[in-house]
């Protein structure tokens, strides 16, 4: 059952996937590039302890670790600064944090532990809120001052 929350649209936890798939601190980057690969996925969340500890992106391989050695290890590489969203965040907010911060993807994150995951993909269903996706894909496809 969907229950809207206000006119900020769905709660985060109605739209979310909470089968994710995750790497851990520990693991080597080739391995977790391999499975990316294999997944056809551009992130995996970085989980020690069920806790969120960062995001490893292709991005983050590809100019951390490709460049220098691919025996580095994920912590090596990985974005520690995570932005996140939780499970009772409204969709309308979500759509927000992702224009704001360029990306297309965020982990959901209870008290610190990683409870789901959701794309911009999962915020157009069931029922699509055409305008805040486009002004978020908008905003994330906008080139960055450097």
């Amino acid at each position: 059952m969907l229950f809207l929350k206000g006119v900020n649209g769905l709660n985060i936890r109605n739209v979310m996937s909470k089968q994710v798939v995750t790497c851990n601190p520990q693991d080597y980057v080739s391995e977790v590039a391999e499975q990316m690969r294999t997944l056809d996925i551009g992130c995996l969340p970085v989980v020690s302890n069920k806790k969120l500890v960062g995001m490893i992106t292709d991005r983050d391989i590809v100019t951390r670790a490709v460049a220098k050695d691919m025996k580095s290890k994920v912590e090596d590489v990985m974005t520690k600064s995570v932005i996140s969203v939780t499970p009772e965040d409204s969709t309308s907010d979500a759509s927000i944090v992702m224009a704001r911060h360029q990306v297309r993807r965020l982990p959901v994150v209870e008290d610190g532990i990683l409870v789901g995951f959701v794309s911009l993909a999962d915020l157009a269903f069931p029922f699509p809120h055409v305008q805040e996706i486009s002004n978020a894909m908008e905003s994330i496809s906008e080139p960055r001052d450097f």
